[in-house]
């Protein structure tokens, strides 16, 4: 899909002319290993990225790379792998929705056995005024209903 643009080696058979002159042999095969080195050297951009780095780039935005048969043969695997991510993050979720109940469930164990003790107390409370009025009415002495008064002499 995309262009390619290969340099190919000039074998030593061609000869290169100049004006008009020949050049010898051994300066042309100099010359055309001196492109192909400077080819196979990255060639850096303005921005600091190398022209190879942006072929790439372009590649993935042109979706020249998606065609590619190797990547073609790794969909299976990119699928799985992206089942995989899902799952993680699913039961991550789950899980952290747990916690949270559990937090809850256990502010809330706090509170009502707070409250049983305060029950509890206020109960045995309740059964130690009951227990003394049961025992004064034996003795014939009440429990009055209203506030204690002092008795004074005359």
């Amino acid at each position: 899909m995309g262009n390619r643009f290969r340099e190919k080696k000039v074998s030593d058979d061609v000869k290169v002319v100049e004006e008009g002159l020949e050049a010898p042999r051994e300066e042309a095969a100099a010359e055309n290993e001196a492109t192909v080195t400077a080819a196979k050297a990255p060639k850096q951009r303005s921005d600091g990225r190398s022209a190879k780095a942006a072929r790439g780039i372009g590649r993935v935005l042109g979706g020249d790379l998606l065609a590619d048969k190797l990547v073609l043969r790794q969909i299976p695997l990119l699928l799985l792998c992206l089942f995989y991510l899902l799952l993680i993050i699913g039961n991550r979720y789950r899980i952290e929705n747990m916690s949270r109940e559990k937090v809850a469930i256990e502010e809330r164990i706090n509170y009502l056995r707070e409250q049983r003790i305060q029950m509890q107390k206020q109960y045995q409370q309740n059964v130690k005024m009951s227990q003394i009025a049961d025992d004064l009415k034996e003795t014939g002495v009440g429990i009055t209903a209203g506030p204690p008064y002092e008795l004074s002499e005359k």
